[in-house]
């Protein structure tokens, strides 16, 4: 005959490992519950969809390495030009620019490094005119990318900001 005792100590140990094994299960079932009606409200969420880049511009402002590679690897130039819209940089209007200079405004510096070892041809004014940009934006470790880049500080000084209510991009980009 067992004791009483005995019984007793297996019966809590049974009802010890079904909580400790059904209790991960209720708590995610009730997360994936709640999490349901803000996925439905808000369907282009973040965390509702995959991310994924829909162009070389979109690519580098996420600063998406791999991302940026896959264009330039399918055949984007990138010393061509791409078309981007901010809201700042850009004044919520279209300008076309490098993709150099995009990674630079947006502040993508692994994006940026990619680009300059990957094969974006740079010249002189063109990395002046990068790093001022970055200076401007307050992109000090960007400025500091270029200025290696140079070889030596600038010497000439970064002309004047924008005027009041111009994107800082408008200077640089080219007509469309």
């Amino acid at each position: 005959m067992v004791p009483m005792n005995h019984l007793q100590r297996t019966g809590r140990r049974r009802h010890l490992l079904v909580v400790l094994m059904g209790a991960p299960t209720i708590i995610a079932a009730l997360g994936l519950t709640a999490g349901e009606p803000w996925r439905f409200q808000q369907p282009d969420a973040a965390l509702s969809i995959a991310s994924s880049a829909t162009s070389l511009a979109d690519a580098i402002a996420r600063d998406d390495v791999q991302q940026v590679y896959e264009f330039i690897r399918a055949g984007q130039d990138p010393n061509g030009l791409v078309t981007v819209r901010h809201p700042t940089l850009s004044g919520g209007r279209s300008a076309r620019v490098s993709p150099l200079l995009w990674a630079v405004a947006t502040g993508a510096n692994r994006s940026l490094s990619m680009l300059l070892g990957f094969g974006a041809h740079v010249e002189t004014v063109t990395l002046r005119q990068a790093h001022c940009l970055a200076k401007q934006l307050g992109h000090t470790g960007v400025a500091r990318q270029l200025e290696l880049r140079q070889g030596a500080p600038f010497r000439e000084p970064c002309p004047t900001s924008p005027a009041d209510g111009e994107a800082p991009l408008h200077a640089l980009a080219e007509p469309e």
